[in-house]
């Protein structure tokens, strides 16, 4: 049996639950949703989710309090010079200490190492899922046409995207010194979550560094991975970066849950963007050790798509899922949003990054109609019942 066997159907319902993880104690509303629509295709994908978090709340009688920031990203900087502005950051303070979640649209440039610096989101949950609706249908043939369910742990606030650069000139040009660091409360906190995450799931976990060429980071890593692993008596494998990028390609099913540090995990995390099928299915959540989290896909800002209704909305609406579930411990509706995205693959919609002979191609927007459609459907099943 496979990893990705053994864990699914088993896997807890909230990974932060899980992985002790801190979020916001469950409460009736109403659920206070910070929008960041972003630049590229982040506005129109948000602005999607946005519509489906109306219908949500009539199918199930929630309140959700709907806000929205400034822009962010190489727009914010364009305007401000910042790709953080301080009224961004205020905004996303406000929806913090209300017991919210930032919903964030792609944003160039810093964006997103800015945030994470600012609200300590020291770790980021990348669920990377093989869909069975899109058997066949992925970029890339698999081999073996097992589930994949694998979560990357990846560690936000050390590593390479977290140094310091300094630039200066010699007689041969321009020259860069960058200098980053790791502490062993950056790695253990990181390195306990996702081994309780493990214990909840198929008790196998994956910890990645590079020993060979950055043998002290690695020894911290997996120092600090092995004494998880005793603590929550779950099985581990050590890996180095480069093998686990071709285990990826090649054997993603003997994956369950995967720590790994900030530029690896970054790496890890596109590749699954291969794995589940398209990048644009891709999404995850950062958290903060008060409670704070945002949301996003794992994309970019594809600016070359905005404005030509092509892009895939999938990981943008999967990211609403999740934060329902993980924040505001949502799972019915968690799952109606999941289920209405599978039963349009299911009904032959695609968009045209996953277009496959006999599909039916969509754009953007008539995908998500599809997608909102069948959430309307089962508010009027609902309310005849």
């Amino acid at each position: 049996m496979t990893t990705a066997e053994a864990t699914a159907g088993e896997g807890p319902r909230s990974y932060t639950e899980a992985a002790a993880i801190p979020t916001p104690a469950p409460h009736p509303g109403p659920y206070v949703v910070g929008v960041l629509p972003g630049e590229g295709v982040g506005p129109q994908l948000t602005s999607i989710c946005m519509d489906m978090l109306g219908v949500l709340s009539e199918r199930f009688g929630r309140t959700f309090d709907i806000r929205t920031g400034g822009p962010i990203g190489l727009e914010a900087f364009r305007q401000g010079g910042s790709v953080l502005s301080d009224d961004v950051g205020s905004f996303c303070t406000q929806v913090f200490d209300a017991g919210g979640a930032i919903f964030a649209g792609p944003g160039g440039g810093r964006f997103v190492y800015e945030m994470r610096r600012r609200f300590d989101l020291y770790v980021k949950l990348n669920p990377l899922t093989r869909y069975a609706e899109l058997a066949g249908e992925a970029a890339v043939q698999w081999r073996n046409k097992v589930p994949i369910d694998i979560v990357v742990v990846r560690e936000n606030m050390g590593g390479l995207y977290q140094g310091r650069s300094e630039m200066t000139e010699d007689g041969a040009g321009p020259c860069v010194e960058h200098t980053f660091g790791y502490s062993d409360q950056d790695v253990a906190r990181v390195v306990d979550a996702a081994a309780r995450l493990a214990a909840a799931r198929s008790r196998h976990l994956t910890v990645v560094a590079k020993d060979a060429g950055l043998p002290d980071l690695t020894r911290l890593w997996f120092d600090n991975a092995r004494r998880a692993a005793r603590r929550h008596d779950v099985d581990l494998r050590t890996m180095d970066m480069d093998f686990a990028v071709y285990a990826f390609m090649t054997a993603p099913e003997d994956f369950d849950v995967v720590a790994v540090p900030n530029c690896f995990g970054d790496i890890l995390a596109d590749l699954g963007g291969v794995v589940c099928g398209s990048r644009g299915t891709t999404f995850g959540g950062s958290y903060s050790p008060s409670g704070a989290a945002v949301y996003q896909t794992n994309h970019g800002s594809a600016y070359d798509l905005a404005g030509t209704d092509t892009a895939n909305p999938v990981g943008q609406i999967l990211s609403l899922a999740m934060m329902l579930r993980e924040t505001f411990r949502l799972d019915e509706e968690a799952d109606a949003v999941v289920d209405a995205v599978l039963a349009t693959w299911r009904g032959g919609w695609r968009t045209a990054d996953l277009m496959a002979p006999g599909r039916r191609l969509a754009s953007t927007s008539e995908f998500a109609a599809q997608v909102t459609e069948r959430l309307s459907q089962a508010t009027d099943t609902t309310a005849a019942a």
